[in-house]
């Protein structure tokens, strides 16, 4: 009776708003990584000053003016993503195998007709930044941190029974996972807090950041080189999060003794129970989202030739202003001893939300070298900033992401990018070699966590033709910590990924 009257004073409010959007998303979107063609890719993406590959437009678009015929370029390949999590001292491992799309480009250099000493290049391409599939799965067959414990903990800081957030705690609720106890003013949970559950946690996350560039670059006297160019990141981003528990060794049981008398194994024992369920017997929470939209953005650069070795360059690129719209459902299956194969399931929204919201990323900035050592091979190394406390978040409503927007600024420091590559041409072969640091967005720099370092390799063939063949290989490689609950019950857990991927390209050079 005490459950039905809640539910029903609950129902009355459940037109309240809960945003699910945080600082992740922004941090997400904001950091790229090394994507273009293998020969970009091999180099660790140190194109910067060194240009001549349309993959420049995504990165630094005077790159493009280097070249002097232009060129036609497709290319994709194979990623393999392993995880492994360390949760309480337990491992668990997964593995993802994708197809990925790397880039496609279309450069074509003209004389300016107005002025001998200049050269034109007009470019598009459609380069993948970043690609998100991945599975991660946490485990842990004898544990006492349970999500039961995080909902009560949520649900207890809820002034009123209005406040539940209805993706969350309200949905432990109204599966008969939670409950309130009147006389004590507040929640418990019918998993004991002092018993240990199997618990498995499965995060896939499937998508892709491909940035369409339509990119104008121009060489005057082949010493001084100029690009702009406009970019438009498409984001296609889904994750599914599953959360199960379950009393594998029974150790939460209500009995019916034969006089109509109940006996427990609960250690602390319950407020009340009911008789149509008993006790726990397994969990499932799902979340599922998917984030789709598209962003604008603009990127300026120059290059100087030294002389016949030495090439500096430099590049800006505004903030990007994705407009993002996200479509999500939550659901929630609780099982008892009474009749375990028929769960209590609820789920929310009732069909599927959408919210519509704008994430806006910092700005970066770069600066390049690339030194060519007598047509035989080249060195290049390009540093870039970000500072990923000036992402924000914003919607229809100024006071939507009044709160993430502070954490971002709080939370998150300004990183620095290493790229370091390296060729060497013998003959109609060039063989390759690259290094990529992406500092952490918590500052410091080759501080290890949440750093992401990316190391690799690659042959290019060139024919008597017009035609020539890239591959590439690369390991990539991060350390991170992840979060199971709220900041209130924090559960940590050590996170080490480590993704390989071959690409492969053919591409037309333009005579």
């Amino acid at each position: 009776m005490i459950k039905r009257i809640l539910s029903l004073g609950i129902c009355l409010f459940s037109f309240v708003v809960i945003l699910s959007q945080n600082d992740l998303d922004a941090i997400r979107y904001s950091r790229t990584g090394v994507g273009g063609s293998p020969r970009f890719v091999a180099m660790g993406g140190a194109f910067g000053a060194l240009g001549a590959d349309v993959s420049c437009a995504s990165y630094n678009p005077a790159g493009l003016g280097v070249f002097r015929k232009g060129e036609m370029i497709y290319s994709g390949g194979l990623k393999f993503t392993n995880s492994t999590s360390n949760f309480e001292g337990k491992s668990a491992s997964a593995l993802a195998t994708n197809f990925i799309y790397s880039n496609f480009g279309l450069a074509y250099t003209t004389p300016s007709n107005n002025d001998p000493s200049k050269r034109n290049t007009f470019c598009f391409t459609n380069t993948q930044l970043q690609n998100f599939d991945n599975t991660i799965q946490i485990a842990n067959g004898s544990t006492r941190s349970s999500i039961s414990g995080d909902m009560v903990s949520q649900a207890n800081k809820a002034q009123s029974l209005n406040q539940l957030d209805p993706s969350y705690e309200l949905m432990g609720y109204n599966s008969y996972l939670l409950d309130y106890d009147s006389a004590a003013g507040k929640f418990f949970s019918f998993v004991d807090p002092k018993r240990n559950v199997n618990l498995n946690r499965t995060i896939a996350t499937t998508g892709r950041m491909n940035e369409l560039n339509f990119s104008f670059a121009q060489s005057v006297n082949d010493k001084f080189y100029f690009g702009i160019s406009l970019g438009i990141p498409r984001i296609k981003y889904e994750s599914t999060t599953t959360h199960s528990e379950a009393d594998s060794n029974d150790s939460m049981r209500i009995t019916v003794n034969p006089d109509n008398t109940y006996s427990s194994t609960y250690v602390d024992g319950l407020p009340f129970f009911y008789t149509d369920k008993l006790g726990f017997n397994s969990l499932t929470y799902t979340e599922h989202f998917i984030t789709q939209g598209y962003g604008l953005n603009l990127k300026f650069g120059g290059i100087v030739r030294v002389n016949s070795n030495l090439r500096l360059g430099g590049y800006i690129h505004t903030p990007t202003i994705f407009y993002l719209t996200d479509t999500y459902n939550n659901s929630m299956s609780v099982s008892f001893d009474a009749n375990p194969t028929v769960p209590v399931q609820v789920q929310y929204p009732d069909n599927v939300g959408k919210y519509d919201y704008k994430i806006i990323t910092p700005m970066k900035y770069g600066i390049n070298g690339a030194y060519i050592i007598n047509k035989s091979g080249t060195v290049s190394m390009d540093i870039e900033n970000i500072n990923y406390s000036k992402a924000s978040l914003t919607s229809t409503t100024p006071t939507d992401f009044a709160g993430v927007d502070a954490v971002i600024k709080s939370k998150y420091k300004s990183a620095v990018n290493l790229r370091l590559g390296g060729e060497v041409v013998k003959g109609r072969a060039m063989f390759r070699a690259g290094y990529a640091l992406y500092g952490s967005p918590f500052g410091g720099f080759l501080s290890g966590m949440f750093d992401r370092q990316t190391v690799s390799l690659g042959l290019g063939l060139r024919t008597k033709g017009s035609f020539f063949f890239d591959l590439a290989w690369t390991k990539t490689f991060t350390s991170e910590k992840y979060y199971m609950y709220s900041p209130s019950t924090p559960v940590k857990t050590d996170l080490n990924l480590m993704s390989t991927s071959f690409i492969a390209s053919i591409g037309l050079k333009f005579q």
